[in-house]
């Protein structure tokens, strides 16, 4: 499980480097990718204990998972949702 949550995580991290910059500038932004990337990957180690210690499925799981976190966020700072 560390495995996955590790990539997971440094995953979310360098997606909102790479998408919204800086993190001092946006640590509301860092947050909503860390949850996003930590629910995702607890999710996904529940309905699969198999990937539990798969550092490239933590990794995806991240990526998406942090995706999934920073688009929530948008959509509720637009007033969209």
């Amino acid at each position: 499980m560390t495995e996955m949550l590790f990539g997971a995580l440094s995953m979310a991290v360098l997606l909102v480097r790479i998408i919204k910059g800086p993190w001092m500038r946006n640590p509301q932004y860092l947050a909503a990718a860390l949850v996003g990337a930590v629910a995702l990957s607890l999710g996904l180690g529940a309905l699969s204990p198999d990937l539990e210690n798969d550092l490239i499925v933590g990794t995806l799981a991240g990526g998406v998972g942090a995706w999934i976190g920073i688009y929530l966020f948008d959509l509720t700072q637009a007033g969209d949702f």
